[in-house]
């Protein structure tokens, strides 16, 4: 925590997410970014000047040794979020770590270990979690609205949405995974947080690169959107997460797919249930929730006006008033290495095909 309500701020990684997501973010939260950086130092150079940023700078280590900066954000590929936040607590920043936290549990345990060495803030910036939609469920699940919850169904699926073969995104040794780190770690962080974090006693998994290998399903980012680069990871990601209360969330999600593009949530408990669909019920009202009345079914459509702000941007406030010591941190490491475990047991188990007890 600090006192210091002056706080500055450099930005790692000059990408779609530090252009459109981590820079303006900071700017909303009135704190000034005084530095970004990206290995291709022309990039940062342009960014710097198209968002109004004094300093460009092409090496990580030369923004962690500035000394006006007190944050930092890390916005790079998967396999450096380790190393370079670790670097950056142990330089004295506060540190916004982009999803996936790390590509293993022992790496993970590493950078929380070197938050509490060096007492410096850690969090990742799984955004969902600050719609309105996330929150009213999760509150109604811990007022025990839905009773007991004993599935969860959550899943996002593209119809195209590789993104560029031979980018980072593509290589199994710079991402750790595919589909399942990029967006799977979004939905299960979703339905784990809207659960409250429950002790998850098992995990079975399965994934698929059927149509990455045949070059097809590309979207519309990456570095390389061509067909000729390297592809090893999955585009398809499957679970079933057994919990210790006797529930189970299950887990689907989709680079690319033969069929309807789909973001959903759906939970079903002994009294009640929600579900969340902006493909389904359109982006104003994306959330219903069913219970019952007078014996038969009620659906209400619940008022999440009390839930303001979303996104990256409302992740990004929401961290600044951690630091000041204003609130508490909303997306704990804990939480987000508890969530790392389970990605990590779906591949082995996905590779062994056995159930993995958590």
């Amino acid at each position: 925590m600090t006192n210091k309500q002056t706080l500055r701020a450099g930005v790692l990684g000059c990408g779609e997410i530090g252009k459109r997501g981590h820079i303006p973010g900071f700017q909303a939260a009135g704190i000034e970014v005084v530095a970004v950086c990206d290995t291709n130092l022309a990039r940062a150079q342009s960014v710097a000047k198209e968002m109004h940023v004094a300093r460009a700078y092409g090496d990580y280590k030369e923004l962690l040794a500035d000394p006006d900066i007190d944050v930092v954000s890390v916005g790079l590929p998967n396999f450096l979020h380790a190393p370079v936040t670790i670097a950056a607590l142990e330089a004295g920043k506060h540190v916004l770590c982009e999803k996936p936290f790390a590509t293993s549990t022992a790496l993970a345990e590493e950078m929380i270990a070197a938050a509490k060495r060096t007492g410096k803030l850690l969090s990742i910036n799984q955004h969902l979690r600050f719609e309105g939609t996330a929150r009213a469920i999760h509150d109604a699940v811990a007022e025990g609205r839905f009773g007991r919850v004993y599935l969860t169904d959550a899943r996002m699926i593209r119809s195209a949405g590789i993104p560029g073969y031979g980018s980072w995104f593509t290589n199994k040794d710079m991402a750790g995974a595919g589909s399942l780190y990029d967006i799977g770690v979004h939905m299960l962080d979703l339905a784990m947080f809207m659960l409250g974090f429950p002790k998850v006693a098992a995990v079975r998994g399965m994934l698929s690169s059927a149509l990455g290998e045949q070059k097809i399903g590309l979207g519309g980012w990456g570095i390389d959107r061509g067909t000729a680069g390297r592809f090893d990871v999955d585009d398809t990601a499957i679970a079933h997460i057994s919990l210790a209360d006797g529930g189970a969330i299950r887990l689907i999600v989709t680079w690319a797919a033969f069929g309807a593009s789909e973001e959903r949530v759906t939970l079903f408990g002994t009294r009640g249930g929600a579900d969340r669909s902006p493909d389904k019920y359109g982006r104003d009202t994306p959330l219903r929730f069913y219970q019952e009345h007078n014996g038969a079914m009620e659906t209400v459509i619940p008022d999440t006006s009390r839930y303001p702000g979303a996104g990256t941007s409302a992740s990004i406030a929401s961290f600044i008033a951690a630091i000041r010591g204003e609130s508490a941190l909303v997306v704990r490491p804990e939480e987000a290495l508890q969530t790392t475990r389970i990605l990590e047991l779906i591949q082995q188990s996905a590779v062994s095909g056995h159930e993995m007890a958590a």
